[in-house]
């Protein structure tokens, strides 16, 4: 795999033109969250997420979150419970894999770098601090969706995002959940 550092294009840029995407535009993308614990058998786990700017939704596993940029609501169809709560900004970021990016990059170090039709986003954050050795979101270069998110952590575990049928559209979702029915533990 050759990596050609990018002379003309900043990553700011790249990751502006994307977070400016996303503000104007909903992602929608199928997605394979796959994690493989030091080079073991990895784990795969799929679902489907959809991002507005700071809002998003996301299904994996009998799972739903959601986020309206107030309320994070978390709906677990195993016991029909739905709970409502005001997260905090590491929960929000532990969910949302694009504002996890906007926040490695606001911290450290960011490289882009060109392969093929792709930019890739590298951060290699202190690890003694974050845990993480390095990031890489790929980005396709034509209308830069996101293709995949890589994390590599100090203990050598991967884990790995890769979006699927991924595409922009002008809907405006409802970054809710509402189960009548459901148990409503409200943290707010």
């Amino acid at each position: 795999m050759m990596l050609v550092p990018m002379a003309g294009m900043a990553e700011d840029d790249v990751l502006a033109r994307l977070y400016n995407n996303l503000e104007k535009q909903t992602l929608e993308s199928d997605f394979t969250f796959t994690i493989t614990e030091n080079g073991g058998q990895p784990t795969n786990i799929t679902g489907k997420i959809v991002m507005r700017g700071e809002k998003f939704s996301a299904n994996l596993m009998g799972t739903e979150i959601a986020y309206d940029g107030k309320t994070l609501y978390t709906y677990s169809e195993d016991n029909d419970e739905l709970t409502l709560s005001t997260p905090t900004m590491e929960e929000l970021i532990e969910s949302n894999p694009l504002l996890f990016v906007q926040t490695l990059t606001d911290a450290y170090e960011t490289k882009t770098a060109e392969q093929a039709s792709n930019w890739l986003i590298i951060i290699k954050p202190d690890a003694q601090l974050t845990g993480v050795r390095e990031f890489t979101l790929t980005l396709r270069k034509s209308d830069l969706m996101p293709v995949s998110a890589s994390m590599r952590e100090t203990n050598f575990n991967t884990t790995t995002l890769t979006f699927r049928n991924q595409h922009f559209s002008s809907t405006l979702p409802d970054f809710t959940i509402n189960k009548p029915d459901a148990y409503l533990n409200d943290l707010r």
